[in-house]
């Protein structure tokens, strides 16, 4: 069955990771997204040619359902650690400030509150952190 109509028949998806490094599937991602849906590429395809997309997915349905489409690289753990260590030098200079951004943190045991949740922003938090 193809994508599309597994998409249609149950409403979207909430996040489609993409892996298969073609162009072409990179941008069918969106059309399979829900309101609010997330598309993570992380194939690459560097081949010089034409792809397509319906203009309706990206000038009405990417925009009006507010989904999102996101790149990722895989980092070395010492860029990480940079980003951990320059978390705390911010909550250091602006105090509590950076938790505005976040309106839920819950442990991943509960992560169906998370999913629940309906304001700004909810994390999952492993470990103690």
């Amino acid at each position: 069955m193809p994508l599309v109509a597994v998409a249609d028949e149950v409403g979207g998806f909430d996040v489609v990771i993409e892996a298969a490094g073609d162009a072409q599937v990179m941008l069918d991602t969106l059309a399979l997204l829900r309101r609010n849906g997330v598309a993570c590429l992380l194939g690459v395809d560097g081949h010089p040619r034409k792809v397509s997309l319906d203009a309706r997915v990206l000038g009405v349905d990417t925009i009006l359902q507010n989904r999102a489409v996101l790149g990722s690289v895989n980092a070395h753990a010492r860029d990480w650690e940079a980003a951990v260590s320059r978390l705390g030098q911010s909550r250091a200079r602006w105090g509590d400030a950076l938790d505005a951004f976040v309106g839920l943190r819950v442990a991943v045991d509960r992560f169906e509150e998370a999913f629940e949740f309906r304001g700004v922003k909810a994390t999952l938090q492993f470990g103690d952190g």
